[in-house]
């Protein structure tokens, strides 16, 4: 799974292996070790009470809470992206975005192995 954040903004985008392990455990969960003392956390868990997404951050975990139905689409049909938003108190809410990973379409050096076919055939 990878995580990109930009001002209010989540975007978590999951390999075949992160879609299958939401299916059958309900969660997906990455670490980036910045020193032994500095662990970056992320995790995506479907959450069976709610109908809207929503995030946490908590002991430097970022944990995003996707509805079951939505997970659901996800992990069982052809839909790449599922998305939502929390309010946060801010003007503009916080943005969820969860999505399958596709292969690139430019070359590059990254295993693409268990990303998801790109429908697309150009940049």
């Amino acid at each position: 799974m990878k995580i990109r954040i930009k001002d209010n903004s989540i975007r978590l985008r999951l390999t075949k292996t992160d879609v299958a392990n939401l299916k059958k455990i309900g969660l997906v969960e990455c670490q980036t070790v910045i020193t032994a003392n500095n662990v970056f956390r992320y995790k995506l868990k479907v959450d069976n009470s709610s109908e809207i997404f929503s995030a946490s951050f908590d002991m430097a975990t970022i944990t995003v809470y996707i509805p079951l139905h939505q997970a659901t689409i996800l992990t069982e049909t052809d839909e790449i992206t599922v998305k939502g938003w929390q309010e946060n108190s801010e003007e503009n809410k916080l943005f969820i975005l969860v999505e399958k990973d596709l292969q690139c379409l430019d070359p590059t050096h990254e295993d693409q192995s268990d990303m998801y076919h790109n429908p697309n055939s150009s940049c």
